[in-house]
């Protein structure tokens, strides 16, 4: 296995790079490893009487931004896995959150469910980008706009992940 280092700023479109330095390390398989483990205690800290508190109205539960984690770790993996294959799709779903959130079914769910969904998440984002070549992660020929690679969307799953765990702490469990 070879070791998944930074992306370049230019393989991401602008407003990327705050995630990439949310993410913390030199080895992207490393990091999503790291993010991995604190999951658990984070999820685990938040109390029964929060999973469905919003912070302002018309704002996602506790339990809807978690899933929106997960969503899109799976969408960031998928468009990884095109780029990586070079596969030319085109997946811009402007912004792609709220058009997933409309069917979260998030009130049936409990922590514990999205904790364990988020966990069996990661370990397929691992796998994928563990079997992944340089050439593999870097590629971007296609003649779009799209300046994405595999390795940029790799750390941004890492950083996405960070962002709203940070997001939760501040805005929903004080």
């Amino acid at each position: 296995m070879i070791k998944i280092g930074r992306p370049d700023i230019k393989d991401a479109p602008s407003w990327y790079p705050y995630y990439f330095n949310l993410a913390e390390g030199d080895d992207l398989i490393e990091a999503l490893r790291n993010n991995q483990k604190q999951m658990p205690g984070f999820i685990g800290s938040i109390p029964a009487s929060k999973e469905n508190f919003k912070y302002a109205p018309g704002k996602w539960t506790v339990k809807q931004v978690l899933i929106h984690i997960g969503d899109d770790e799976r969408y960031y993996s998928y468009k990884s896995f095109c780029y990586s294959r070079q596969i030319n799709v085109h997946l811009e779903v402007p912004p792609a959150g709220p058009i997933y959130a409309k069917h979260f079914n998030a009130s049936s769910r409990t922590l514990k469910d999205i904790a364990e969904e988020l966990y069996m998440i990661r370990e397929a984002t691992i796998s994928l980008f563990s079997n992944m070549t340089n050439e593999m992660l870097d590629f971007k020929d296609f003649p779009s706009k799209d300046i994405y690679s595999a390795r940029s969307l790799g750390w941004m799953v890492v950083g996405h992940s960070v962002h709203h765990c940070r997001f939760l702490k501040e805005n929903y469990l004080v």
